[in-house]
């Protein structure tokens, strides 16, 4: 048995590397199971720094460990100690976990949501609609990853959980391939500044611009067009011009430096933006 234990998300993850394993295996809460049923152990997961595989008359009883194994009729299962039930039970909700290319599995999600104009559905790097997730209405959760690697609060801090057509991540590269599908997919590159304010003042009589708009926005160097932690996968009426592209999600799609973009009502852009569009 192993006496590495590090937290929750050593123990989510390796219990997510066993299900990549044994894709058909079954997840059952017991704190204890008849030695008899065992065919062979398979693997053993702390789930705490004192956690221990105890043999115990005719049943090996579960110690704040896990355990995967073979039953007698050659079905894997993971057993996991009931007290440990509300924590890991998000486990028995994955269809799949899938070893790509992260990012390029992102775009095709991105590209997805915007052919098919979902634009209630969102990137979250917060795992707050966490029942939501556990129980998705149309059925399981894909993890698409290069590595499986989730932390304490089983989210992924290597590639991504795809449920109800919705991301949830924490990997930070992640988060910035999302950003910048969002904005390619959203915006008009151009060649440089003067290409990108020549384009804007075509445009400028659209546009509602007072002088309390430029105070507000002229010494902001990063814009943010959301709220809260979930980032549309499909923002509408909004268009983005940039000739260097720079933007992250955090809470909500973060535009930095050198980003201007502008509907019909508003218009926000980074410090040497507002210079070029201040000088005579």
């Amino acid at each position: 048995m192993s006496e590495e234990f590090k937290n929750k998300g050593y123990a989510f993850t390796a219990l997510l590397k066993y299900k990549q394993k044994y894709e058909d295996a079954k997840f059952e809460f017991t704190n204890s199971i008849p030695r008899s049923s065992v065919k062979q152990i398979l693997g053993v997961v702390k789930l705490s720094n004192l956690g221990d595989l105890v043999e115990e008359d005719y049943h090996y009883v579960l110690e704040d460990i896990a355990i995967v194994y073979e039953d007698e009729k050659k079905q894997i299962r993971i057993t996991i100690p009931i007290p440990w039930m509300d924590e890991t039970k998000i486990l028995k909700t994955f269809k799949k976990i899938v070893i790509s290319n992260k990012t390029k599995m992102l775009k095709n999600v991105i590209l997805e949501a915007i052919m098919k104009k979902k634009k209630d559905n969102f990137i979250a790097r917060e795992f707050y609609y966490y029942h939501n997730v556990a129980y998705p209405p149309d059925g399981k959760i894909i993890y698409y990853t290069d590595e499986v690697k989730v932390n304490d609060n089983m989210l992924p801090d290597k590639g991504f959980f795809y449920a109800n057509d919705n991301v949830y991540t924490n990997d930070q590269d992640i988060l910035n391939s999302a950003a910048k599908y969002i904005v390619e997919l959203n915006g008009i590159k151009v060649n440089n500044l003067k290409e990108l304010i020549q384009i804007f003042m075509k445009f400028k009589d659209k546009l509602y611009i007072t002088g309390d708009t430029l105070a507000n926005f002229k010494y902001n160097e990063v814009v943010s067009l959301a709220e809260t932690c979930a980032t549309p996968l499909y923002l509408d009426y909004i268009v983005i011009y940039t000739n260097d592209f720079k933007a992250e999600i955090d809470c909500g799609l973060k535009l930095k430096k050198r980003v201007i973009m502008f509907s019909y009502e508003w218009i926000a852009a980074s410090p040497d933006v507002w210079s070029a569009l201040s000088t005579p």
